[in-house]
C-alpha cells in the first residue's frame, strides 16, 4: 500500500524517521502572495538523503527546498527561502514555473529547532484540531515559534488544517474504492458494519480502523467527532438507524447514499425536530453528480463532495 497523502503523510515520514532517529527537516509554506501552488500552513519533509515528503509546487521549486531543508539538517539551525516567480526574468533565469506568485517557505531540523513543531502538529493531529501558530522571520529570531496566541513584531501567524476524520457507516461495494481515494488525499478513515465479512482488512487496507457495530454504536465508540459521516449500509433500516442517531450530533458532512425518493422515505420516518436538526448537513444523494456508474464512479463522486465541501472558499 502506498504512502498517504496530505499532512498525513508528512506526519507519519516525520515519525518514522524520528522513530529511526534518522536527520530530517520540516518545510512550512508561511505567506504568499499572488498565484502559489501551495499556499500558507502547506508542509513538507526533506531527509538528508533526498527522500522528500509532500510538495510546495508542481516540482518547479522543490529542488530549491531540497537544497533548503538539506542546509538546514547540515548548519543545525533554521533556514528560510523565498521563491518569487512574478517576473517575466523567472521564465528565462529561474525556475520557469510562470505561475507569478512569491512564496516564503522556513525550514527547521529535526532533531533540533524543529522539535516542537512536529511535537505541536502530533498533539493538534491527535485531538483533531487545528494548530495555530506564528513564526519569527527576522534574521535575529529567524524560526522562533509561538503557540500562545501571541505575534510580536515580525511573526506570520499561519494555522495548519487538521487531518480530516472520515467515517463509514457501511463497507458495501463503494468503500474500498472510496478508501483508496481519501488514502490518497491524506484523510484519517473508519468503516463500521455489523457485517463482519465485509470488514476483512485485506479488502479495506486503507482503513485507519474497523468497527463490527451497527451505526449508532459506531457513533457512540468514535473517540472524536469525525469531520464528514457517509450512510452507506444499503440497509434502509441502518440508514435510518443512523440518520436517527447522527440528527443528535454535530457532523459537519452527512452524506446519504443512494436516489432522492429513497432519501425522502427515510427522512419521512424522522421525528420533525430530528429532521429539522439534520437537514442542514445532509447531502443526498452525497456526491457530486459527474456521470456514471458503479462503485467507483460513485466514490469518485463522494470524494470530489468531501473535497468541495471541506476547501471551497466560503
Amino acid at each position: 500500500m502506498n504512502a498517504p497523502g496530505g499532512l498525513r503523510g508528512v506526519l507519519e515520514a516525520a515519525q518514522a524517521r524520528r522513530a529511526a532517529g534518522t536527520a530530517f527537516a520540516l518545510a512550512l509554506v508561511t505567506d504568499t502572495e499572488g498565484s502559489t501552488y501551495r499556499k500558507a500552513g502547506a508542509l513538507a519533509l526533506v531527509p538528508a538523503d533526498g527522500t522528500r515528503t509532500g510538495t510546495i509546487s508542481g516540482g518547479c521549486l522543490e529542488p530549491a527546498l531540497e537544497a533548503l531543508c538539506q542546509d538546514a539538517i547540515a548548519r543545525g539551525q533554521p533556514g528560510v527561502a523565498v521563491f518569487d516567480t512574478r517576473d517575466d526574468d523567472d521564465l528565462l533565469f529561474g525556475s520557469g514555473s510562470g505561475c507569478r506568485g512569491r512564496m516564503r517557505v522556513l525550514a527547521w531540523p529535526l532533531p533540533g529547532a524543529g522539535d516542537p513543531l512536529l511535537d505541536a502538529l502530533l498533539d493538534a493531529h491527535a485531538a483533531g484540531s487545528p494548530l495555530d501558530l506564528s513564526v519569527s522571520v527576522d534574521e535575529a529570531n529567524l524560526g522562533t515559534l509561538a503557540f500562545d496566541g501571541s505575534a510580536p513584531a515580525g511573526f506570520l501567524p499561519v494555522r495548519i488544517a487538521p487531518v480530516r476524520q472520515l467515517l463509514l457507516l457501511g463497507a458495501g461495494p463503494e468503500a474500498p474504492p472510496l478508501l483508496r481515494l481519501a488514502h490518497t488525499l491524506g484523510w484519517d478513515t473508519t468503516v463500521a458494519d455489523h457485517r463482519e465479512g465485509l470488514l476483512r482488512a485485506t479488502r479495506l487496507p486503507e482503513a485507519h480502523a474497523l468497527l463490527a457495530m451497527k451505526p449508532a454504536a459506531a457513533l457512540a465508540a468514535a473517540p472524536r467527532q469525525p469531520d464528514a459521516v457517509l450512510v452507506m449500509t444499503h440497509l434502509a433500516s441502518a440508514d435510518l438507524e443512523a440518520l436517527r442517531a447522527l440528527s443528535a450530533l454535530d457532523v459537519p458532512y452527512v452524506g446519504l447514499l443512494g436516489p432522492p425518493g429513497r432519501r425522502d422515505e427515510l427522512l419521512a420516518e424522522l421525528e420533525p425536530a430530528l429532521r429539522e436538526a439534520l437537514l442542514p448537513r445532509l447531502h443526498a444523494p452525497a456526491g457530486l453528480f459527474l456521470g456514471g456508474e458503479g462503485p467507483e464512479a460513485i466514490a469518485l463522486a463522494i470524494a470530489a463532495d468531501l473535497q468541495r465541501f471541506f476547501h471551497a472558499p466560503r
